[in-house]
């Protein structure tokens, strides 16, 4: 007989086959199958716990493989899986495991199972590969609701999992201590209210629409004309997470060792300028999540544009494009998901006063010139906004809605694109064909679209991004059908996009 347990390559899971093997000789217990080092030291706590339970080793070899054999495994949460193994070679009668139950916990040296680290995105790939019952520690997993079809058996010893596994009943007394698992985060609203900030209304309505279709956006200006200030407001209209994103969210944190707990709100990550191309995009040696999937179905905010590398900045063109990263290494390629809302700020010039209304650009042609090149061309082309912004003075006092009236009508917004779209693709990640046939455009407007896209000279992809930012325009409206005001608000927001590329210093 077989035990099964899942193990993970990023965040994808697969099964894995757990077997024993005992013969007579000298007692040792080996494990096989690609295993790493806190792997190989699970036979330590396997022969303590065996000893534990009053088995007889003398004289036992114990081989314990783990299939595939061609995939790395690693982490301490095949530990009671592999006992199970091991125990049904060495009672007479077969343990009551079938191929849809999977073991999912690690053991300490006295037989109490724990939780491990990737637990939780391990049961989610265990729902995901089909299994019906998946036994786990004694911990708290309220955090996980309801899951159809699925049930989960948590035990709080070693001796409880033999019980089960030999077909006994559980007396679940009602002083067990349950473990929590994830906490509520303190102070999750961070953020400034839109409604602190003076002016900037137009940068405020871009800032809606990319929050509603998830469209990227790049603010350009001199400094302290409040770049950084709406790029931390932005956070504040962002919708909740789902459940199932939620949990998403989290296991992306737990694999990576962040503090990270258990909130609704959407994830805001601002790396320093400084930061290395690995950090940002993920890796190592064994590869581990970046800022980039860190900040999935949330915010990435890169402050200081400019300052970045290069090649570092041109590393974000695949994931803006694909919402996933995949990281090749010697030893394994793993895939990890990062569907981001970008939001970069940079300033025109090295002096930061290109463009600016108060102050003189002491700079040259060629350093501006060699500064604003550090973004390519294709990394700006998937910016849906930029826009060039000018100080606004504190006598400028003018009423502005408050964020959470704004994050209502954004919420509203995206829930009609998980209705129109399903699975859950927002107006800028939705695949071109499916955007198309469900956007609710007419033909009369395509052509009179591609008609101005030919005389100013857009792309295909440009025409392609006014459609998308319409559909996102029309949904904040709450009409079904992208209308002739949202298409002109969304070229009027491209010919903004293409003054900004270059300002007027006057």
């Amino acid at each position: 007989m077989t035990i099964w347990s899942v193990g993970l390559e990023g965040m994808r899971g697969y099964r894995v086959m757990i077997e024993a093997n005992i013969r007579t000789e000298k007692e040792i217990c080996t494990i096989i199958g690609l295993p790493d080092t806190s792997i190989k030291e699970s036979k330590e706590r396997i022969l303590s716990n065996l000893h534990a339970l009053d088995y007889d080793l003398s004289m036992k070899k114990i081989t314990l493989q783990l299939s595939p054999s061609d995939k790395r495994k690693t982490g301490t949460g095949y530990d009671a899986a592999m006992v199970l193994a091991v125990i049904e070679q060495l009672v007479d009668m077969p343990l009551q495991i079938d191929a849809n139950t999977c073991v999912l916990a690690a053991l300490t040296l006295n037989g109490k199972l724990v939780a491990f680290h990737g637990m939780i995105p391990s049961i989610q790939q265990a729902i995901e590969l089909g299994f019906k019952r998946i036994i786990l520690p004694a911990v708290d997993l309220h955090f996980l609701g309801k899951v159809p079809h699925v049930e989960f058996i948590t035990i709080d010893d070693l001796h409880q999992l033999v019980q089960y596994a030999k077909g006994q009943t559980l007396l679940h007394l009602p002083d067990t201590k349950i473990q929590p698992f994830i906490r509520e985060r303190d102070n999750p609203n961070k953020g400034t209210d839109f409604a602190a900030i003076f002016g900037h209304a137009k940068a405020k309505r871009a800032l809606e629409i990319a929050a509603a279709g998830g469209h990227h956006i790049l603010l350009n200006g001199p400094p302290g004309c409040g770049k950084s200030m709406l790029a931390d407001a932005f956070q504040t209209i962002f919708p909740e997470l789902t459940q199932e994103e939620m949990l998403e969210v989290y296991s992306i944190y737990h694999l990576a060792k962040e503090p990270f707990t258990f909130s609704m709100r959407p994830s805001y990550r601002a790396p320093h300028h400084s930061s290395s191309s690995t950090s940002l995009i993920g890796g190592g040696t064994y590869p581990k999540p970046g800022e980039i999937s860190l900040a999935h179905r949330g915010i990435l905010f890169l402050d200081e544009l400019g300052e970045f590398s290069r090649k570092t900045l041109d590393m974000l063109r695949q994931p803006m494009e694909t919402g996933v990263v995949s990281i090749s290494r010697v030893r394994q390629t793993v895939t990890y998901p990062a569907d981001f809302t970008l939001i970069a700020a940079t300033n025109p010039c090295p002096c930061g006063y290109y463009g600016s209304n108060d102050h003189y650009c002491t700079c040259s042609p060629n350093e501006i010139r060699k500064y604003q090149l550090k973004a390519s061309g294709p990394l700006l082309d998937r910016f849906d906004f930029q826009l060039f912004l000018q100080s606004v003075h504190l006598s400028h006092q003018e009423t502005s809605e408050d964020s959470n009236t704004i994050r209502q009508r954004v919420t509203d917004a995206r829930n009609q694109q998980n209705k129109r779209y399903r699975p859950s693709f927002l107006n800028s990640t939705v695949p071109s064909d499916q955007l198309i046939q469900l956007c609710g455009i007419t033909k009369q407007q395509r052509d009179q679209l591609a008609v101005t896209c030919f005389h100013e000279k857009w792309s295909n992809r440009t025409q392609l991004k006014i459609i998308r930012m319409a559909r996102t325009i029309a949904d904040l409206a709450g009409t079904k059908d992208i209308t002739d005001t949202a298409i002109e608000e969304a070229i009027s927001w491209k010919k903004e996009t293409t003054q900004a590329q270059q300002p007027n210093p006057s």
